[in-house]
């Protein structure tokens, strides 16, 4: 019986064509991104803002009249953003628009910015009732 013959066995993955289509990469919505950027400015007005109260107060000689007009620019300016942020956000959402991570995260940091306004308000009305 002979020996079966051994050569060189030489195994050889076909070669990837040259011009391989590379898929588009996905872009982001630009709603989406005003709405994260949108909604991370409000989390960094609001922390400006109660940064300041203690500075505010201690420079006017505890004036709530200060604080009140400090806290109304707070309240403008953070509603503002946080409703560019919700509206920007939902509307990125709802056409399912690329960078729907973003979209949420602007939309929830708006919303709870909102929440804080609308309880703000409510508190506000308690005080002057009791």
């Amino acid at each position: 019986m002979s020996a079966p013959e051994t050569g060189p066995a030489t195994w050889s993955s076909p070669a990837p064509p040259a011009s391989a289509p590379s898929a588009p990469a996905a872009r982001r919505s630009p709603l989406a991104v005003v709405a994260f950027v949108a909604g991370v400015a409000t989390a960094l007005v609001s922390a400006l803002f109660t940064l300041a109260v203690p500075l505010v107060l201690s420079t006017s000689g505890f004036s709530y009249g200060a604080l009140g007009a400090l806290q109304l620019v707070n309240g403008v300016l953070g509603s503002a953003l946080a409703i560019t942020a919700v509206v920007t956000g939902s509307v990125a959402l709802v056409r399912r628009q690329p960078g729907a991570a973003l979209a949420g995260a602007g939309t929830a940091l708006g919303a709870s910015t909102l929440l804080g306004v609308v309880l703000g308000l409510v508190q506000g009305g308690l005080y002057q009732l009791f």
